[in-house]
């Protein structure tokens, strides 16, 4: 049976099946075997010409379409916690291939921040080649990277070595404070201070970071096979997305990603540096202990947003109040390395860096403590630049866009370019 004639009136849908009048809004059904008005055209040929009646979706579709709509989002609710929840529990176990692996991504970044630098250099009015710089670049970024970890580790273990000698003098210090202040000491606070045993804690530094001295190699590896692959990859993109348009979107995405992240490590890393310069004047200049030790630490945790800060402003600090039989030095280097944060951390990155990265401080504590509780310190360390990826990811799709928002810092997420 095929459809002669549709028409729309005014009242209703009128249907014409060779010659047989169906009016399908008002029910009146001239053939009652051809269709069924509860649950649509029983016959396909009443199917197909039900379709060309606007009151059909009315008549079916709309009466379940509140149940099926929730039980839709119902269902993409538990599928999204599915997911969530499977993904974290895949990089918790899979730590020791995820974190080398986003390591030498991230590196490949710090090598081509450098071999763009070693490109501006002009050698007899030309510029150095890129393989060559590229090549020189690798080498700087990878060679400091361990020579870094070596001093820290060495170090480590020298501050080890001297922890029962200030936490004699911590302990003296405590008793100090209490007497001048005229209040009694609590034993429960001298017996805290007792079980502080800073030889195992600095002894425990040293071996974390011989641990990442171990996958610097692995790092190393991955990064060189990294940026072997690099050249492939504009094939590779064309082979994924065959379709243009789905081809220029994923491009587009990719090279917001490329671009931020480049931002970050670039500023973060000057500033970082910056900080750990200035922080080394200062503690020579007023003869702390192992100032190189605590200058690179500072650079190192200077990485992580607000706690490693913190950590690496308390640290410093706290030796000078144990090494020096008096507060001035303490007094001199919590101000001048609190100033020096307060300045580089507050007043320089973000006036260099800007609003590319939109992301809330709520965000950033939060990221902090999911990335740390899954892959430790080096998940600290990440944090931020795992979280710009995903803002970035999920403000490209509307389903999604509105998560981007609620992570941002000011609630505007760029939209597609």
């Amino acid at each position: 049976m095929e459809l002669s004639k549709a028409r729309t009136g005014v009242n209703g849908c009128q249907l014409w099946f060779e010659g047989e009048t169906i009016s399908w809004g008002h029910k009146q059904i001239a053939n009652p075997n051809a269709i069924k008005t509860d649950q649509g055209p029983k016959s396909r040929a009443a199917w197909t010409a039900a379709r060309a009646c606007p009151n059909f979706n009315l008549m079916t579709t709309n009466q379940r379409a509140p149940h099926l709509n929730y039980q839709r989002s119902l269902l993409s609710v538990a599928l999204t916690f599915g997911i969530v929840i499977s993904t974290f529990y895949v990089l918790s176990i899979g730590e020791h291939f995820f974190v080398p692996l986003v390591m030498a991504v991230l590196a490949v970044y710090l090598v081509d921040i450098v071999s763009r630098l070693i490109r501006r250099i002009r050698i007899a009015h030309h510029p150095v080649p890129a393989v060559l710089s590229v090549i020189l670049a690798f080498g700087i970024i990878f060679g400091l990277g361990f020579a870094l970890i070596e001093i820290v580790a060495q170090n480590a273990f020298h501050v080890a070595a001297a922890a029962p000698r200030y936490q004699a003098r911590l302990q003296q210090l405590q008793g100090e404070v209490f007497s001048r202040v005229g209040i009694e000491e609590p034993p429960e606070l001298r017996q805290l201070v007792k079980t502080v045993d800073l030889r195992s804690v600095f002894t425990a530094v040293a071996k974390a970071v011989a641990g990442v001295l171990e996958d610097v190699t692995l790092v190393l590896i991955y990064g060189l096979f990294i940026m072997l692959e690099r050249r492939f990859f504009p094939i590779k993109i064309q082979a994924l997305f065959p379709d243009p348009e789905r081809r220029k979107n994923a491009i587009r995405i990719m090279r917001r990603i490329d671009r931020d992240i480049h931002t970050y490590l670039g500023v973060k890393t000057a500033v970082s540096f910056t900080s750990a310069v200035l922080a080394y004047i200062l503690m020579r200049i007023v003869g702390l202990d192992f100032a190189e030790f605590w200058a690179l630490l500072i650079f190192i945790l200077h990485f992580i947003p607000t706690i490693g800060v913190i950590v690496a402003t308390l640290l410093p600090t706290l030796l000078a109040a144990v090494q020096f039989d008096n507060l001035a030095q303490f007094f001199i280097l919590g101000i001048g390395i609190t100033a020096i944060a307060q300045l580089m951390g507050n007043v320089v990155e973000p006036n260099v860096m800007g609003e590319s990265l939109n992301l809330s401080p709520l965000t950033v504590i939060i990221a902090l403590i999911i990335w740390g509780s899954l892959w430790g310190i080096v998940g600290a360390f990440l944090c931020v630049p795992l979280t710009v990826i995903l803002v970035i990811v999920l403000s490209n799709f509307d389903s999604t866009r509105w998560v981007s928002i609620l992570l941002s810092k000011t609630g505007e997420v760029r939209s597609p370019e």
